[in-house]
């Protein structure tokens, strides 16, 4: 049998080579998408591609920055996050709706990275090297058509672990919010909200106001347009672009309030609140991410954490959009397409990104045609990038804080949702449980690798321990056996004298075949007469 298989491989591997030129087009075409869809290009599509990809970028501009403050980087690697994968899906993506950047898990994740390399590596080279190293483990998946690898990931869990990575960011923020200074929003956030008590008297009355205003504006806007703007787009639009217009007017009311500013000893200006102030313009220059062999055993669970969230976040998001409008993704391709994008955007300053949910859903609402939206997304970064950062000097820290918060919260579930996986299943429940809390309390990495661990051993324990039912035949059809304890409305009678006939609801195999036979013996035991 062996020698076979062996055998067989052979040929496989010879008839590849063989074909392979002649199949070469066809895989390039698989590889790229955009060779099938541009060619197929409509004018009417322009417009539609153009309005989504404006209102991404947009959104994606102060998203961008928001977010690599919780990664613990400078803000402008936000934005270099956000331009190479906007391109990059726009080439090789097989979902229209679907935009890769920065997102608030895959950022926290980072961010823990960052703090605990702090006095062995800068920002920036640990930004670099997890993205690097993230890109080349999906890209492999994708190469070797190893996508299966992703069933064994249940829903379960990753709700439970978002809506934990979710809830920590929120506290996260808090201080900021407030204007209560030094606080380290790295420790625990049992930690956290201690400390931020402890210093309530040291906040900032001027970043206080600011960043309760811009939250109140923030979730006015979304109330208000979800109450009286469904089904009207131009009324939508408000509420997809409210992140951009309270960026701006804050900035604008922070710029006003930042004047005629007193100076210390230095000559340095004394700022009345907390902004991001100098903002680098233009690409830095490429430089190649590098992991120090001392540090491998170290990091390698936050980069399992942070591989493992990129690719069910981009996945998972990609088939959510796929169903609704109809369509199937390629998920290898998917995750070669991931991969490039992570392995390019290391050598130019950017962290891991991934597919953002709450930026396709953008796509969605505005109607995208193609995955040239993306590239309108990308453009658009790239002009913010270049000519616009002198602008973002005096961005709150508060009110980008808002945005944050705002911007995450669409991603902790309600209790509805868990209340729903108790109803279906209690396992399930427990398994969304184990990922929230162990993700709130310790870390993310351990919230996923807990939540599939009890996944795995739920799974191995229902192969191992299996339910069995006897079958009753139907009075009235004498070939068609039920499980009379399911339905118990229709009439039945045993099986014929001698015959045992039963269900067993997963397959024999080897951990559960003595439990098999025993349950056989007993069940024959109940209708055998001795003597």
């Amino acid at each position: 049998m062996a020698d076979q298989q062996l055998r067989d491989f052979g040929r496989n591997v010879g008839s590849w080579f063989r074909t392979f030129p002649r199949n070469f087009p066809r895989y390039v075409t698989e590889r790229l998408p955009i060779i099938k869809w541009l060619p197929r290009y409509q004018r009417a599509w322009a417009v539609r591609d153009i309005i989504a990809g404006v209102t991404v970028g947009l959104i994606v501009v102060p998203q961008g920055m928001s977010y690599a403050k919780v990664a613990g980087l400078p803000v402008q690697h936000g934005l270099y996050s956000a331009y190479i994968g906007a391109i990059f899906y726009c080439f090789m993506g097989t979902s229209k709706d679907l935009t890769i950047g920065p997102t608030a898990v895959i950022s926290l994740v980072t961010g823990e990275l960052v703090a605990d390399l702090a006095e062995k590596m800068t920002p920036p080279e640990v930004a670099a090297m997890s993205c690097l190293i993230v890109g080349v483990f999906t890209m492999l998946l994708g190469v070797f058509r190893l996508g299966i690898i992703l069933d064994f990931f249940p829903t379960t869990v990753l709700v439970g672990y978002t809506t934990g990575a979710a809830a920590t960011i929120v506290i996260q923020q808090i201080p900021k919010w407030l204007g209560v200074p030094n606080i380290n929003n790295r420790s625990p956030v049992y930690n956290i909200i201690i400390t931020m008590f402890q210093a309530i008297k040291t906040l900032s009355w001027l970043d206080l106001v600011f960043g309760l205003v811009a939250m109140f504006i923030l979730v006015s806007i979304g109330l208000a347009v979800d109450r009286w703007g469904r089904g009207r787009f131009s009324i939508q639009l408000i509420k997809i672009s409210r992140f951009f217009f309270v960026t701006v007017l804050a900035t604008a009311l922070s710029y006003a309030v930042n004047q005629d500013l007193p100076l210390d000893g230095k000559g340095q200006p004394i700022y009345r609140l907390s902004i991001l102030k100098k903002v680098p313009s233009g690409l830095p220059p490429p430089a190649a991410g590098t992991l120090p062999a001392e540090l491998v055993s170290e990091v390698a669970p936050k980069l399992a954490a942070i591989a493992l969230a990129t690719i069910l976040e981009h996945i998972a998001i990609g088939k959510a959009f796929a169903r609704r409008n109809r369509y199937q993704i390629d998920s290898n391709q998917e995750l070669l397409t991931l991969g490039l994008a992570n392995v390019t955007a290391s050598f130019f300053g950017a962290y891991a990104v991934t597919g953002s949910f709450s930026r396709s859903a953008v796509k969605f609402q505005c109607g995208v045609k193609t995955p040239f939206a993306g590239f309108i997304t990308g453009a658009l970064v790239l002009l913010a990038i270049f000519f616009l950062t002198p602008l973002f000097f005096y961005i709150p820290d508060a009110a980008l804080s808002a945005v944050i918060m705002v911007a995450v919260s669409t991603l902790i579930s309600p209790p509805s949702v868990f209340y729903q996986f108790f109803k279906i299943n209690l396992w399930d429940f427990l398994s969304s449980q184990v990922a929230l809390w162990v993700t709130i309390f310790v870390s993310v990495e351990t919230g996923i690798a807990a939540g599939v661990g009890f996944s795995l051993v739920v799974l191995l324990f229902r192969v191992a321990r299996p339910n069995f039912h006897v079958l009753r035949q139907l009075k009235n059809r004498p070939d068609v056996f039920i499980d009379a304890s399911v339905d118990s409305n229709l009439e039945t009678v045993p099986a014929p004298h001698g015959i045992l006939v039963f269900r067993i609801e997963e397959s024999t195999t080897f951990p559960n075949t003595e439990t098999f036979k025993t349950w056989v013996v007993e069940e024959a035991y109940k209708y055998t007469r001795f003597g």
